[in-house]
């Protein structure tokens, strides 16, 4: 009887100190909080538009935060501008034209690319569908407008060496971003330069277009990637090796179907804004279609290839947008992705 007695009275002390180390550990809990997420700014070319929906999409669904990772998305006012504030450390992270960021590097700016996503060209001239300008030659006498700060304006001079054409021969109207649009379809602009799949969605209802890219006078260099200043890889590559995998699985999940749901994103994230479903739509597809250059098939979303970095380099060279010799290593690694 008194060990029946011994063994209740032990177990119900056990059971009231384990109450109180639960009790200490909750408390502990709420006045520490859970651990803090290391803070990223990812900073856009510009305003939210298609070619951003797996970023989006990446933090809506919380796998930047199951990462461990804070990331705040924030709108830019062209590449050119985007890449400024990363080399002067305003903002961690830029999501931008890494033919701009090249000739930035060409300048000084310490910075490099983690990874390539938009890896095909996409820079090029949206001109009306039943206007007489056919090809980069007929530019020539034409009113043109274009981004202050974006990416194509700083391929416009080889663009123009390669189509024979003097900057002289055209018009050349620089507005905002947000401008562009109407600058356009208004007619006050023959042609509007820019990405041409952003571009061509968002002129079909108001002035039908097709694209002139740059490719098509032998100017292809890579779109869109992930740019950091070059001292940050080391300082924080922890973070790094944490973001680029997220945004290729968001790339990988976007392609594989799920463009609805990258759209729906970014919606969701700029709940204040008049965004067209429609054209996002049609934007983030014909993105989809430049993923890959021949040389990058079969890799991950966000590896980037010597080759193209080195066809790259030569054609910047040789229009002088990139002044110097320069290296491939300079301009990007790989070393957060996989092979």
């Amino acid at each position: 009887m008194a060990t029946g007695f011994l063994l209740l009275f032990l177990k119900n002390r056990f059971a009231v100190v384990a109450k109180k180390e639960a009790l200490f550990f909750v408390l502990l809990a709420f006045i520490c909080g859970p651990a803090s997420a290391e803070r990223l700014s990812l900073m856009t070319d510009w305003s939210a538009y298609g070619a951003h929906g797996p970023l989006f999409l990446a933090q809506q669904q919380g796998w930047f935060k199951d990462a461990g990772l804070d990331v705040v998305i924030l709108d830019g006012k062209g590449s050119n501008s985007t890449i400024q504030l990363v080399a002067s450390s305003v903002a961690d992270v830029g999501f931008v034209q890494l033919a701009s960021m090249a000739t930035a590097i060409g300048q000084g700016m310490p910075l490099i690319s983690i990874a390539g996503y938009i890896r095909a060209g996409d820079n090029g001239v949206a001109v009306p569908i039943d206007g007489p300008i056919k090809t980069a030659h007929d530019l020539a006498g034409k009113k043109l407008a274009y981004v202050l700060g974006g990416g194509s304006a700083t391929l416009l001079d080889a663009f123009f060496k390669r189509a024979g054409i003097a900057r002289s021969d055209v018009t050349l109207i620089g507005v905002d971003s947000s401008a562009l649009p109407s600058t356009y379809v208004s007619g006050h602009a023959d042609g509007a330069i820019s990405t041409v799949a952003y571009m061509i969605p968002l002129f079909a209802e108001t002035r039908p277009s097709v694209a002139i890219s740059f490719a098509s006078v032998g100017l292809v260099v890579p779109s869109f990637g992930l740019a950091v200043r070059t001292d940050e890889v080391s300082s924080r590559k922890a973070d790094f090796a944490r973001l680029v995998p997220i945004l290729d699985r968001a790339w990988t999940y976007v392609a594989d179907g799920h463009v609805p749901e990258a759209i729906d994103a970014i919606v969701a994230s700029r709940p204040g804004e008049k965004l067209d479903r429609t054209v996002m739509t049609n934007q983030l597809t014909d993105y989809l279609k430049l993923l890959d250059t021949p040389a990058t098939q079969g890799h991950p979303n966000g590896w980037q290839a010597e080759s193209d970095w080195q066809s790259a380099i030569a054609v910047l060279q040789g229009t002088g947008a990139l002044k110097g010799e320069h290296k491939t290593g300079e301009f990007f690694t790989n070393q957060f992705i996989g092979p």
